[in-house]
């Protein structure tokens, strides 16, 4: 067995995929105030989410430990370097944390909360498990990422207003198309793990044009609202969605470097516009990214997280 490590139990809440909950938190702040300042009330907020999505991500790779041990990656949890067992106790911690952390904001955003953690839940576990559904796991992902997410961010600084709904929209529409995309380059792999995603559900040339089409309507929303938080992302990874599209009409095969740079630049530039947004974010992610560079090292003798995505 690996030597204990207490750090393990951090990074095992995989810090690098926490940060786009923690991007739309913000922006739902932001959009419910239109002030870019750390108060107490997002500082408590973005303790919670992270425990939220901690526990969710914890969820998932308990769920993945075999095929994450015939693939090695995701390691801490199946290679035994944090205890199955103590992965559950985690989890449950993380969550119970949340819960009571939110009771101070009203009974509305722990609602929300709720709500997010439930879905977290169905995403992953059998026999509901979206994540093996056919466009349950897009509307799983653009609900809870761009819906929920943005919610939770909105009602740290303002009251419940059912119209906010209509100003995620963008949001839940681009989030959508992008991760119809990342179901299109684990068509192979999802396959022979027998999970029918939406990429295996459509095939990948019909996956591509569904993904434009709605990255369109995520561009066309965002414009019709003046939301240039989210016409920005979306309008500079839209011509990459149009030529993966064409690409594979023509050429019957998925260009899969244009295809995961076409997810992973919505990504960067939401980040990077948070951080414009707020500028000590800036800060944090340094903070973050750099524990994460100084923990591989040290701890695995690895390069992660690169430039490349590796």
């Amino acid at each position: 067995m690996p030597r204990f490590n207490p750090f393990d139990y951090i990074f095992i809440l995989r810090p690098l995929i926490v940060i786009p909950s923690w991007n739309f938190l913000l922006i739902g702040a932001y959009l419910a105030t239109r002030q870019g300042r750390f108060t107490i009330e997002i500082i408590l907020g973005l303790v919670i989410y992270t425990c939220v999505m901690g526990g969710v991500y914890i969820l998932n790779q308990i769920m993945d430990i075999e095929t994450d041990r015939a693939n090695k990656k995701l390691f801490l949890l199946s290679a035994g370097y944090v205890p199955k067992t103590a992965a559950y106790v985690e989890m449950a911690v993380l969550w119970l944390v949340a819960c009571l952390l939110s009771l101070q904001f009203g009974g509305v955003f722990l609602l929300f909360i709720l709500i997010s953690i439930l879905l977290g839940v169905m995403y992953s576990l059998s026999p509901i498990k979206l994540k093996g559904k056919p466009i349950l796991d897009t509307l799983a992902n653009g609900i809870g990422y761009g819906m929920i997410n943005f919610a939770i961010g909105w009602l740290l600084l303002r009251e419940f207003d059912p119209a906010m709904f209509g100003r995620f929209l963008p949001y839940f529409l681009s989030i959508s198309a992008v991760f119809v995309n990342t179901t299109i380059v684990d068509i192979e792999g999802d396959r022979k793990a027998n999970e029918i995603t939406t990429g295996v559900f459509l095939g990948a040339n019909v996956a591509h044009v569904v993904s434009t089409i709605i990255m369109a309507a995520a561009i066309i929303s965002a414009y019709i609202q003046r939301d240039y938080i989210c016409l920005i992302p979306a309008a500079a990874s839209f011509p990459l969605f149009v030529y993966t599209s064409v690409y594979i009409l023509i050429n019957n095969r998925v260009n899969r470097k244009a295809t995961i740079a076409s997810f992973r630049l919505p990504g960067l530039l939401f980040t990077l516009i948070t951080a414009v947004l707020y500028p000590i974010y800036f800060l944090v992610l340094l903070v973050v990214l750099v524990a994460m560079r100084i923990y591989y090292r040290q701890r695995f003798g690895m390069t992660y997280p690169t430039l490349a995505g590796g």
